[in-house]
């Protein structure tokens, strides 16, 4: 599916490009005010807006890696999901053929769900896929009980731990389906960036100029937030987990006399 951007980072982008150039320009307003300030003046300016911009630089340092670090979490998960239902479909070779096939067509069912699941950029429509994904473990751990009941075997012991792991990998990836940031650093960062940006204009030298390069870095403020936080939103946005491991394992478990083979 086609990466599409979160509404929110989209509407966000321009607004925050728009403020913060505002917030620049007032800045230099500011100082044609205020331009008759001596060389003293300047220098602790100068020396605030250095700290500022530190500061601020590493602000966004730690809120970027934060949000990847919730984006790695989320890609583990895809994986971890993708090894425990191959894990499961490998141990259904253990069965009867008719046992196995009725086995195997659950597992093909709930590995179509998961994949949608992950590409389903609205989270109206995730819910309803969890909940079909749980019915679909739900039946599959009661039929391996049932063979279970009727004839007990170690074999089928080891398909059933192995089924367990569908519901725990599942858990993983709901654990990690949630934005890293939370709003009050979020709120720090914006009034950072404001305030960062009042700085700049406020130092600009010239009194009457072109305003490009005084634009230029609020432009370049807002799309690193806007990338931080296409990158924290979980499941939508131009940057999140795919499920290539999920999509590649189907592909396989499809193929026509293409038995999974254990490494």
């Amino acid at each position: 599916m086609p990466a599409q951007i979160n509404f929110y980072s989209l509407v966000f982008l321009p607004v925050a490009a728009a403020a913060f150039a505002a917030i620049a320009l007032f800045g230099k307003f500011m100082r044609r005010r205020h331009d008759k300030q001596g060389k003293v003046a300047d220098d602790e300016l100068k020396i605030v807006l250095g700290a500022t911009l530190s500061l601020f630089g590493l602000l966004i340092g730690f809120m970027l890696s934060f949000a990847i670090s919730g984006y790695n979490e989320r890609v583990h998960a895809e994986e971890n999901e993708a090894f425990a239902i191959g894990h499961v479909y490998q141990r259904t070779a253990l069965l009867e053929p008719a046992q196995q096939a009725q086995a195997q067509s659950l597992l093909k069912r709930y590995l179509e769900i998961r994949i949608s699941f992950y590409n389903t950029t609205s989270p109206e429509d995730r819910l309803p896929l969890r909940m079909q994904s749980i019915q679909l473990q739900t039946h599959m751990w009661m039929l391996l009980t049932n063979m279970a009941k009727r004839a007990p075997s170690m074999a089928l012991d080891s398909l059933l731990d192995a089924s367990d792991e569908l519901y725990a990998s599942q858990q993983k990836t709901l654990s990690s389906w949630r934005r890293q940031i939370p709003l009050p650093a979020w709120i720090m960062l914006i009034v950072f960036a404001l305030c960062t940006n009042f700085l700049i204009g406020y130092n600009a030298r010239h009194v009457k100029g072109n305003n490009l390069l005084i634009v230029t870095f609020p432009i370049l403020i807002a799309l690193s937030l806007f990338m931080i936080a296409e990158v924290d939103v979980p499941g939508e946005g131009i940057i999140h987990a795919m499920p290539d491991n999920l999509e590649a394992l189907y592909e396989h478990i499809t193929m026509p006399h293409q038995p999974l083979v254990s490494n």
